[in-house]
């Protein structure tokens, strides 16, 4: 990674981002849909209401239809019947006969009808008396065998039957016409209402739709900014990231690299400084010893023996400070002699576990940063095997894997969970950083119950 300039200038953080207005699409939309909606049933009112005036229309149209039917009956009886006295042909009784069937059914379907006043109803019922009338005429006139009162000037009672059936039946086709205008009349007034509606509605509609169009247009637009301050926000915040980055991970390693340098400080003064004192101090007290009279050496022999002894130990804690803190293995015979050397007991804690080591017989001479490096990474993850994992057998592998060095440290632990964020895991994280400074990767595999593996790979290639 790229070390970033210091005096590098951030871009300043928008104060407020826009917000896409909803509310004006919602009431669009809503204003649509009810527009739709009055749409839609000002279309289904035309539809109703043209459908109704088509079968009122209809329904007329059979009242006239029936009205000349009945009047065609009378008269083409009559014309049998004159037919008949003239010819005295039976032939020509065959609509007289056929007459009183064809006529019931016609006035009963004139009865039927939907009639809009009782004169209506009453007039029908007239022109069924009328009918009966006439065609008792008609009858009295073939019994007779001659019409009824034909040398009358005026045509004699069947004539004026006829006449009044005639005109009742055109004032009730009169009658009949005229609501059929009307209906046609308000047909026509009611469909140019609905379509100066649809005109009205259809334009609403359409001028909200683009209104519609409009604010999503715009709402796209707002969209696409607020993106693109999302976007440099983002890349704000990742230079700034990045920047933080490079200078904890300098820092950390300006930790490291310090923490090493005063560790072989205080391992050099420890060697050369503690380590001449208590030297010198054991030579006087085995001089002391030697110098003192028999006599008087008898009493203090066990106190001098004490103090030898003493002086032993810290000379032996003296050299195990100093291989902790910068071991002479590392750099006397390398990696492989150091890692091999870790356990000098065998035992992993207070449980007794015991340490496999496998390590290959010899290594290319690696650099000193990345030897100290691996070492400190095995030194870290059996100190935390011994404090925390409760293991009764611990795996310690090194070996190369095609351009990689790969150190692995396996136990049969109680494990733990790698995704827990634990404030205190510094441990972990310091072997993470020293894989990072060697442009390496650390891997940890662990679970609850199911112990851990700790693998840090370095590149191995780069080494020679």
């Amino acid at each position: 990674m790229r070390p970033l300039p210091e005096d590098m200038p951030l871009p300043p953080a928008p104060s407020r981002l826009p917000t896409p207005r909803t509310g004006l699409l919602l009431v669009v939309l809503l204003l649509s849909f009810a527009l739709g909606s009055a749409w839609l049933v000002a279309g289904q009112w035309q539809s109703e209401s043209s459908r109704a005036a088509l079968e009122d229309l209809r329904a007329r149209t059979t009242r006239l239809h029936h009205l000349d039917t009945l009047l065609l009956q009378v008269l083409d009886a009559e014309s049998s019947v004159r037919g008949y006295l003239l010819t005295l042909n039976p032939g020509y009784l065959t609509p007289y006969q056929d007459g009183p069937q064809a006529l019931e059914r016609t006035l009963d379907a004139l009865r039927a009808d939907v009639w809009t006043s009782v004169d209506q109803r009453e007039a029908v019922e007239h022109l069924a008396l009328l009918v009966d009338m006439r065609w008792s005429l008609l009858s009295r006139a073939i019994e007779r065998g001659v019409p009824a009162d034909a040398d009358l000037p005026d045509g004699g009672p069947g004539k004026q039957v006829t006449d009044d059936l005639r005109t009742r039946i055109r004032a009730l086709r009169t009658q009949t016409q005229a609501e059929i205008d009307a209906t046609q009349d308000g047909a026509f007034e009611r469909f140019g209402d609905a379509r100066a509606m649809n005109r009205v509605l259809g334009a609403s509609v359409l001028a909200l739709l683009l209104v519609l169009v409009v604010v999503l247009y715009r709402q796209d637009r707002l969209r696409e900014h607020i993106a693109n301050l999302l976007r440099s926000e983002n890349d704000r915040l990742h230079t700034e990231v990045a920047h933080r980055t490079q200078a904890l991970s300098s820092l950390a390693t300006y930790l490291t690299n310090a923490r090493e340098a005063e560790q072989a400080r205080l391992a050099r003064e420890l060697h050369d400084e503690l380590g001449a004192l208590l030297t010198a101090a054991k030579l006087d007290a085995g001089w002391i010893a030697r110098k003192l009279p028999a006599e008087t050496m008898t009493a203090l022999r066990s106190r001098f023996d004490r103090l030898l002894d003493t002086l032993n130990q810290g000379i032996a804690l003296k050299r195990k400070v100093v291989a902790d803190l910068r071991p002479p293995l590392l750099s006397e015979l390398g990696l492989v002699e150091a890692l091999r050397a870790l356990p000098d007991s065998g035992d992993i804690g207070e449980h007794g576990g015991k340490l496999e080591i496998e390590l290959p017989d010899a290594l290319p001479e690696l650099p000193a940063q990345t030897a100290l490096a691996l070492y400190r990474i095995a030194q870290e993850a059996l100190t935390n095997v011994r404090r925390y994992a409760s293991a009764t057998r611990v795996q310690l592998r090194l070996h190369t894997e095609g351009d990689e060095l790969v150190l692995e440290i396996e136990d049969n632990g109680v494990g733990f969970d790698p995704s827990a964020r634990d404030h205190d895991r510094h441990g972990l994280a310091g072997m993470a950083h020293r894989v990072q400074m060697l442009t390496g990767r650390l891997d940890i595999d662990s679970r609850p119950g199911a112990g851990t593996r700790i693998s840090a790979r370095v590149p191995f290639a780069r080494m020679h």
